[in-house]
């Protein structure tokens, strides 16, 4: 069973130091932060500084509020002393744990610090209880729950592992699997492993079906059709603690402390009830105020399982807030429109701000404070722009039809700023003890662990008239307004009738406030060193003779291409052959015609795997490949148990979706037993050649062509959008009939391939190659070539690969590779990333 804290966590985001005091006003338990200048996957908000974490983690701790430190991005195997220095400092200024993604600076962590608490980021993307097993043994304590992942699903992952477990419960939802997501690394260079999202999913796509545009759902406004609705579980909380979540987690490090202040403050007061089994306090008019914080329109995510019609509506990308209604007259010169309201539409007063909804990004929508609001018909408004803020909002933007919008409410703005502004106090328990002729005693305990003892400088005396009683207790010894303490629980263990005079109660008072503040709350024990080479993190690993011939890889997804591959193997000196295939029926027929070609055959597992999705991984076993293509940690926990590389010849290889960016990460991996690994993509030739230098060439696999797979999504674009169907229960399975592609601003139609789970990977319409590349990696070890085909057809497949076996062969050079496959692609070849040698960071 997953460890469940004694007082679960409300966990919060601070993007800047106003935002995390507000956070800990507002109540939260822990706040979750990342440092400036790299290694936190939001590198565009404000951050801190690490001369500043010794301060951020005194005040924190003053409060009895956790800090959790974000080191949730890959790093590059030249950034390691880099990486290391930087744990050094997190370690010693008191942060009560760091978020990681890359599993070698897991290691590098339990290095440098073996007290400092392990969280395994979403990034790490720790779906399923053996990947869990996985995070253990590199010293995690603590899972980050991926977002697609329902109640019963992490409820299942509760009952088979010892680790805690962290849900998100609010905030944005990204629609490709966290960790994932390699679009804004394909398609500006600017890696979502390395923080530095373009949010390309919130742009607008077009439809495009069997090669016709089509209008998404007959409606032509549905254009962001990869843009979810955002989280908002506040209603299941008492559900996830039930399936054994211990921290609820608040998304939102860029937004500000208003934002943070009046989603903690809604959030504590949920957990509150749910932890003492009361139903929600939250009103409609709660919700409604965290719409005004930022909303896309609300879900519940993947929490109550998938419901793809509900999860993107794709009108709109960005906050709305509270739906008004309609324009139905534009006064420009007047400075006013009239409104049609909706039903149940919100009240409106001067210094809301409204919002003008022509289906764009927010950035781009009229919008302005309101000066004036006054009803003139049944459901008419009419609403003024005048005053102060005139020149903010250009009512010739204003159309008739437009959708109206409330996107903030003056009130609450006000009212989260006061939130954000309070003073938290410690809680204290008071134990007051004490008979005629002793001292009064009184004994404090609070909520960091300090604890304080005061004695009353005379003897309680028999009383006469007054004797204490708890009211004037509470009044003369218990007042603590002034101070950093507000009162938990009183204990009062008096014996008979007693008295005290009330200024000595007083003195008491100011004493006991003293003794414990003068107290630091007690530190953990921390052992930090640096200075640890990678070869002490993970030993190196033996080198074998290099083979003289490279290996064409073929990786294939279709019939037609295995026929294809199997007629050329002889003459291409093919030896084997990788399947990845949509559905178990093909990929079986497929496996026996490889096998019965006399070549070795090797079966790719899916991108990621569910709690009860490890049938998968049998199915596999049952077809007999020669070999696994493990494209999760769970799949590489299951074939480890199995016996990996054994005598019968099976082999396990590593897929890129594992993220190996540093020769420490791929030691990690590949020491669990894999005989090959695929690096990550995010890197570029000059990262891929530092990682040689740390492993054995010969036991890495390169990706010399592909389309690069940019979202793989939990979120079927054909279920949404070509049935009505919320899972593929009920979808009809439109994917086995039906082509997509989705057409970005650029023109570019992006196919859409459907995994065995049901999954989506969108991959690039633009193929890469690294045949420019082929004489370095050659220089650097490399023997096997991997070249991922997608949807070609026999003769583009013939194509690829004899062009890629003459490269290999020595007979063509990569630039006639290239210019050769870009006249095949409808939208040429690029370079890729081994070409770009230098990355734009924050």
């Amino acid at each position: 069973m997953a460890k469940v804290l004694e007082k679960p966590e409300l966990l919060a985001p601070a993007g800047d130091e106003e935002s995390l005091r507000a956070a800990v006003a507002a109540g939260a338990d822990a706040v979750y932060f990342g440092l400036r200048g790299g290694f936190n996957a939001r590198a565009r908000a404000d951050n801190f500084a690490a001369a500043d974490l010794p301060r951020i983690f005194e005040f924190l701790h003053s409060k009895g509020v956790q800090g959790f430190v974000t080191f949730n991005t890959l790093v590059f195997d030249r950034e390691l002393p880099v990486a290391e220095e930087a744990l050094a400092d997190i370690a010693r200024a008191g942060a009560d744990a760091i978020i990681v993604q890359d599993l070698g600076i897991a290691r590098l962590a339990r290095q440098v610090c073996p007290e400092l608490p392990l969280h395994a980021s979403t990034q790490m993307t720790i779906s399923s209880p053996e990947a869990a097993a996985i995070a253990q043994t590199l010293g995690v304590t603590r899972v980050v729950l991926p977002r697609e992942l329902s109640i019963e699903e992490i409820r299942t992952m509760s009952a088979r592992t010892d680790l805690e477990l962290e849900c998100f419960v609010h905030g944005a939802l990204c629609v490709s699997w966290s960790g994932q997501c390699l679009t804004s690394e394909a398609l500006q260079h600017r890696s979502a492993n390395r923080g530095q999202c373009a949010q390309s999913c919130r742009m607008p796509y077009d439809l495009i079906v069997d090669g016709r545009v089509e209008t998404a759902r007959g409606d032509a406004q549905l254009k962001y059709l990869l843009s979810p609705r955002d989280l908002a579980a506040y209603d299941l909380l008492p559900a996830l603690l039930a399936a054994g979540v211990s921290c609820f987690k608040i998304e939102g490090r860029m937004k500000g402390p208003e934002y943070v202040a009046n989603v903690v403050d809604k959030y504590r007061r949920a957990l509150e009830a749910a932890l003492e089994q009361r139903p929600s306090p939250l009103t409609d008019r709660d919700e409604e105020e965290l719409r005004y914080s930022f909303s896309r329109s609300f879900s519940p995510g993947f929490l109550k399982g998938a419901d793809h019609q509900d999860l993107v509506h794709g009108l709109y990308p960005g906050h709305r807030g509270v739906l008004v209604g309609r324009v139905e007259e534009v006064h420009a010169r007047a400075r006013h429109v009239l409104v049609r309201a909706e039903p149940g539409a919100p009240g409106l007063k001067a210094g809301d701000r409204i919002l003008f909804d022509q289906g764009k990004p927010e950035d781009d929508e009229p919008r302005g404070g309101l000066f004036a609001c006054e009803r003139v018909g049944p459901s008419l408004w009419r609403l003024s722009f005048g005053g102060p803020d005139e020149s903010t909002l250009d009512l010739r933007l204003v159309r008739a039809g437009d959708v109206v919008w409330k996107a903030k409410d003056a009130e609450l703005t006000r009212k989260a700023k006061r939130i954000a502004s309070q003073e938290r106090r410690v809680g204290v328990e008071l134990r007051v003890r004490g008979a005629a002729n002793s001292p009064l005693v009184v004994e404090a305990q609070d909520d960091l662990g300090r604890s304080a003892r005061v004695e009353s400088s005379m003897p309680l005396a028999a009383a006469v008239a007054s004797p204490l009683h708890e009211g004037i207790v509470r009044e003369k010894l218990c007042a603590l307004g002034a101070s950093e303490f507000s009162l938990r629980r009183l204990v009062l263990e008096l014996e008979g009738a007693v008295a005290l005079p009330p200024q000595e109660l007083k003195r008491m008072r100011r004493a006991l406030i003293s003794a414990l503040s003068s107290v630091s709350p007690p530190r953990p024990k921390r052992t930090v060193s640096e200075g640890h080479a990678a070869d002490e993190i993970a030993p190196p690993l033996a080198r074998s003779p290099v083979a003289s011939r490279p290996l064409l890889v073929p990786l294939l997804r279709t019939l037609e291409q295995v026929e294809s591959a199997i007629a050329l193997a002889p003459a291409l000196g093919l030896r084997e052959i990788e399947l990845d295939f949509m559905e178990l029926v093909g990929l079986g027929v497929a496996v026996e015609k490889v096998r019965a070609a006399g070549l070795r055959v090797v079966v790719a597992t899916p991108r990621v795997q569910k709690p009860g999705e490890e049938g998968y991984d049998a199915r596999f076993e049952r077809l007999k490949p020669d070999g696994i293509l493990a494209r999760h940690l769970g799949a590489l926990e299951h074939f480890r148990r199995r016996g990996l590389n054994g005598g019968d010849g099976f082999t396990v290889h590593g897929d890129f979706s594992l993220n190996a960016t540093n020769a420490v990460t791929a030691r990690t991996l590949l020491g669990l037993g894999l005989a090959t690994l695929t690096p990550a993509y995010d890197l570029d030739l000059a990262q891929l050649t530092d990682l040689c230098a740390g492993v054995p060439g010969e036991r890495l696999e390169v990706t010399i062509h592909q389309h690069l797979p940019l979202f793989h999504n939990e979120h079927c674009v054909y279920a949404h959008l070509l049935s009505n169907g919320g899972d593929f229960h009920s979808c009809g399975r439109p994917c086995e009939s039906h082509l997509v592609h989705l057409r970005d601003h650029l023109g570019l139609e992006h196919p859409v391939i459907v995994d065995v789970g049901c999954r989506n990977t969108v991959f690039n319409a633009r193929a890469q190659s690294a045949a420019g590349c082929f004489p370095t990696l050659l220089g650097l070890g490399v023997r096997r070539f991997r070249v991922e085909l997608v949807r070609e057809n026999a003769g583009e497949t013939r194509r690829v690969l004899t062009s890629y076996a003459e490269l290999l062969e020595g007979t063509r050079p990569g630039r006639s590779v290239i210019r050769d496959l870009g006249a095949l692609e409808k939208y040429g070849v690029s370079a890729g990333t081994l070409t770009v040698v230098t990355q734009p960071e924050a």
